[in-house]
């Protein structure tokens, strides 16, 4: 059996991190081990039950890349894989000033759109300046990569711009989820608990981060428009993030205490999108935007912007309703609109549940990884 390293940064959930544990442990010929550098650990003992060895580095250093390097060093004449796939800009910085000199080929992946232009306009002086810094480093040592793949086709323009490499030879690999399981995570029971806290009222979902970047400021101000239509809507958001009191300011500054409810991380996705009436994505920019997905898997009406790495994923009046990005007037109005229009709106949720089963199962995408592996390996 062949051998394959898996680098992180932490194994905090998210993202990047559940997916590989979702696809590392479905190799079928390949044994996968995984690395997490710095401290962050919360995902590590799904990835034991699944029989996948982790070494923890608890780096505490915000970079610590020495550290990291001599760790790994020892790490890899231990475990001699045949291969090393690196995800997240700490763990790729790493793995190109060390696994190269083992002649092992390596694999970094594109799971952010790091250097969006809607990412540079959100940021002050000193914000880009540190950007800059990370990308001109990025840039230097993305030729150490064997191959470079991405979770989407949208961020592939920006970030091989500015890596300089050919977007033709990057790899394209969905991010995938267990439909399935996904689907039996529903709790009937805590719904019922949902509709003696909101009522019988419409609700609306988001899950994501609480970032500017994430679109809640339109959003906000787009349900104080819907409100005076349906006056008892409520809106949940999912998530957490350092910019949670902009919106608890904004949330007052606008009387939506009544309608807007911040609900922190929570593990029951699966049953808020249930009792949710639409699921809202009001995002700028997104690597793929993995909430949307789950969504898409449930069949629940979606309203999203308009933009590339999104679109990617949904059709306009066939699998979402889509409103042009940060255009508070637009969403509002689609908002309404998909309340009003029910029948419409399960139309397109159907449209979206088809869409996910065809490109997100996760046995596909652990099937597709393991070709990529194959290919590397015999033409490195």
């Amino acid at each position: 059996m062949k051998k394959v390293l898996y680098l992180i940064d932490t194994l905090e959930v998210g993202g990047a991190e559940t997916s590989i544990l979702e696809i590392a442990s479905r190799l079928k010929n390949w044994v996968p081990v995984v690395v997490c550098f710095y401290t962050g650990e919360s995902l590590k003992p799904r990835y034991e039950k699944a029989g996948i060895r982790v070494y923890s580095l608890n780096i505490k250093a915000k970079y610590g890349f020495l550290q990291g390097k001599r760790k790994l060093q020892k790490i890899l004449e231990i475990e001699n894989p045949d291969l090393v796939h690196a995800t997240l800009f700490r763990a790729e910085f790493i793995s190109r000033i060390t696994v190269p000199k083992y002649k092992i080929p390596l694999i970094n992946s594109f799971v952010n759109d790091s250097y969006a232009k809607e990412r540079y306009e959100l940021m002050n002086f000193r914000q880009r300046f540190i950007l800059n810094l990370y990308k001109n480093v990025d840039r230097r040592t993305a030729k150490k990569v064997s191959k470079f793949m991405s979770i989407t086709k949208a961020i592939v323009l920006n970030n091989s711009k500015a890596l300089e490499i050919d977007a033709d030879k990057v790899k394209i690999i969905y991010r995938g989820r267990n439909i399935e399981a996904f689907k039996n995570k529903i709790n009937l029971n805590e719904i019922e608990k949902l509709k003696i806290t909101y009522g019988n009222n419409p609700v609306i979902l988001t899950v994501s981060r609480l970032l500017i970047r994430k679109g809640y400021s339109e959003a906000l101000h787009a349900i104080k428009i819907v409100i005076k239509n349906y006056p008892n809507l409520k809106y949940l958001i999912a998530g957490e993030g350092h910019d949670r009191s902009k919106f608890e300011d904004l949330i007052k500054k606008l009387n939506l205490e009544n309608n807007v409810f911040l609900l922190g991380n929570r593990n029951d996705i699966p049953t808020l999108l249930h009792f949710s009436n639409i699921f809202l994505f009001p995002s700028h920019y997104e690597g793929q935007g993995g909430a949307l997905v789950e969504a898409m898997i449930l069949g629940k009406p979606i309203i999203a912007s308009k933009i590339p790495v999104i679109m990617e994923s949904v059709q306009d009046h066939v699998s979402a309703l889509l409103y042009e990005p940060k255009n508070i007037k637009d969403l509002s109005e689609k908002i309404i609109f998909g309340l009003e229009t029910p029948l419409f709106m399960d139309k397109i949720g159907e449209g979206a549940k088809q869409q996910a089963a065809l490109r997100f199962e996760i046995d596909n995408v652990s099937m597709q990884h393991e070709t990529m592996y194959d290919e590397v390996l015999e033409s490195y």
